[in-house]
């Protein structure tokens, strides 16, 4: 509006008049243009191409345009009378339209510039995540050793391995260390890649489990139930273990006669698409020690929130909870991505076999 104001003050015998409607002409249109925001948004989080959001703010510029010409006319008119006591010659309706074409250039060029920030302050939050994601990634896999394979649980593996040796158990003894080496190999050797499948996500819970199993054998009991469509999935590394450790120690172990850890993966059907992991034990529940932010299970839980939330932002949820009929469901939910190509150097894992994949 001020620009169009000095455009024309150097004709204009009143340039007070010609400040305020200007000042009336963008006023108007200000307040029409907050009517599409909402629209484009939607546009922005349904995330819809470039040919549309052009087709759309096409449309939208002229329709706001033909208002605004309506708007402005009105609101000058009506100043004019209040002022002059003569709203200065009658409205042409043919005005509505050819002036509504000029002034659609106006929105056209807001629309641009409204997609254009819009889209450049999203890319810089997005890059900002992923420098989160990744810093969080390397501390993750550090921690890997220090949270989920603390002193304890080493304590406990290597003892039930001298256990085995004393009981002259070679085979066992040698699965143990076989698995434990394994497992410790994998957790450092995965790279810098920020995303895994599913596939590669599970085995890898599932080799931790492994070592498990040896020392407790019968006590612990794993089922798998994972949609195949679910297992080309990009997930965070080190994601389950965390929740499958949690359901071990606070769940199976405590029980005299062991229990069930069952891993499930599925695929939510909809528009956009959401992957959901469950980790779900058939122990005594979450209590106060084993809730969420509890001193049992606090770190390994905030690591795996904090790491969705540097990944996904508010698109991605953990969430507690008792399970029907006794246990804990830990469950995780994230969009749905596929498995992109894995740089080289990042090593191969086995994805479950069918027999592991079903219950």
């Amino acid at each position: 509006g001020l620009a169009m104001w000095l455009g024309v003050l150097p004709e204009s015998e009143r340039p007070v008049v010609a400040l305020a409607h200007k000042l009336i002409f963008a006023t108007a249109g200000a307040l029409l243009t907050l009517g599409l925001r909402p629209l484009y948004q939607r546009l922005r989080r349904r995330r819809a191409p470039v040919p549309v959001i052009v087709a759309v703010s096409a449309v939208c510029a002229y329709a706001v345009s033909v208002v605004w010409t309506g708007a402005t006319t009105a609101a000058t008119r009506a100043f004019n009378t209040a002022v002059f006591g003569d709203a200065f010659g009658p409205v042409q309706s043919w005005w509505f339209f050819s002036g509504a074409l000029f002034f659609s250039f106006i929105v056209v060029a807001w629309s641009a510039l409204y997609f254009g920030i819009s889209y450049d302050v999203a890319g810089r939050a997005e890059r900002e995540r992923t420098l989160r994601a990744e810093g969080l990634l390397h501390d993750a896999r550090l921690q890997a050793l220090r949270y989920q394979l603390n002193p304890h649980f080493l304590f406990n593996t290597l003892n039930a391995l001298s256990t085995l040796i004393v009981e002259g158990d070679g085979h066992r003894a040698e699965q143990m260390v076989a698995r434990l080496s394994d497992f410790l190999r994998l957790t450092l050797a995965r790279g810098d890649v920020p995303e895994v499948s599913l596939a590669d996500e599970v085995d890898f819970a599932r080799r931790y489990l492994d070592i498990e199993r040896v020392r407790f054998e019968d006590r612990l009991r794993v089922a798998y139930a994972i949609d195949a469509d679910a297992l080309d999935a990009c997930v965070p590394p080190l994601l389950l273990q965390p929740l499958v450790e949690n359901a071990v120690r606070h769940g199976v172990l405590p029980q005299e006669a062991g229990g069930t850890v069952r891993i499930e993966g599925h695929r939510a059907r909809g528009e956009s698409g959401r992957l959901c992991l469950r980790v779900v034990d058939d122990g005594l529940g979450p209590s106060g020690d084993a809730a969420p932010g509890g001193p049992a299970g606090g770190v390994g839980l905030a690591n795996v929130r904090a790491r969705l939330a540097a990944t996904y932002g508010r698109d991605a949820s953990l969430t507690i909870r008792r399970a029907e009929g006794g246990g804990c469901v830990a469950q995780i939910d994230l969009p749905y991505r596929r498995q992109r190509e894995v740089p080289a150097g990042a090593p191969a894992l086995d994805a479950p076999s069918p027999a592991e994949s079903a219950l």
